[in-house]
């Protein structure tokens, strides 16, 4: 079994993405950390609709955790990265954590987010 977050993403069901996280869920994002399912939801999928893809390259899967290889791009330039997941003993996933390279082109997702957020601000900020 792969990357579980990263299919939910594709779909963009937030209630469905919702269900798949532990109650106490945390994202590490590159700038932050968000917490609780709304939250981690609700991030993560912005996220998804700010980039132009997102796609695993390669998994390597032990102990409870995913780690994804990924490449990605906002705007035409290309990012690459790693995402973390790790799961609860249920097989709900309880933390998540997103690195992205290179800085410039981070930096210029990381405006967009911004933008995209304050069109949609996180549920805790409603």
């Amino acid at each position: 079994m792969g990357s579980r977050l990263l299919p939910l993403l594709r779909l963009g069901d937030e209630a469905r993405l919702r269900g798949a996280l532990n109650h106490e869920a945390t994202f590490h994002s590159p700038v932050t950390d968000y917490r609780g399912p709304e939250d981690v939801a609700h991030i993560l999928l912005t996220s998804a609709s700010v980039l132009d893809s997102i796609e695993p390259q390669r998994e390597f899967i032990a102990n409870g955790e995913t780690v994804t290889m990924i490449a990605a791009s906002y705007r035409g330039h290309r990012l690459s990265g790693v995402f973390v997941e790790a799961y609860d003993h249920a097989g709900r996933i309880e933390s998540a954590t997103l690195l992205l390279r290179p800085l410039s082109t981070l930096q210029e997702a990381i405006a967009g987010m911004r933008l995209a957020l304050a069109r949609s601000a996180l549920p805790s900020e409603r």
